[in-house]
């Protein structure tokens, strides 16, 4: 899989909008995550390691987690707007280079998530345990 590709299917993994501190949840928790991502028919793996400071801007509101996506996915990949979290569900809209903007919703329990996106990626993930 390549950079882009990869950076998008974090993208989906993240699948995170967050509207306010008053709606925060744990959406996540750090360690190792592990799932698959859907794009047109082909399953990829995915694995990632969820650091604390990173579960923490998961679980915070919309603009923690817009900064946190910002720094992960650069803007010259796909820029991040209209985020929005509520309870355990985080939306966003993703614009990556010339393709239509999409919409990514995930839903998280903490030790894991499934999300899809407008264009019918879907995306499931779950804590395994500490980082490799």
């Amino acid at each position: 899989m390549n950079t882009r590709n990869r950076r998008l299917v974090l993208a989906l993994l993240c699948g995170v909008a967050f509207s306010g501190a008053a709606n925060a949840a744990e959406r996540m928790r750090p360690g190792q995550w592990v799932g698959t991502t859907t794009i047109a028919g082909k399953t990829h793996p995915t694995s990632s390691c969820v650091s604390q400071a990173d579960a923490t801007a998961m679980s915070g509101d919309a603009k923690a987690i817009q900064d946190y996506l910002e720094t992960v996915i650069p803007a010259s990949i796909c820029k991040i707007s209209d985020v929005k979290a509520q309870g355990d569900q985080v939306a966003y809209t993703a614009t990556c280079g010339k393709l239509p903007a999409k919409v990514v919703t995930t839903s998280y329990r903490g030790d894991s998530s499934e999300g899809s996106d407008s264009t019918g990626a879907k995306t499931e993930a779950k804590l395994v345990g500490p980082c490799k």
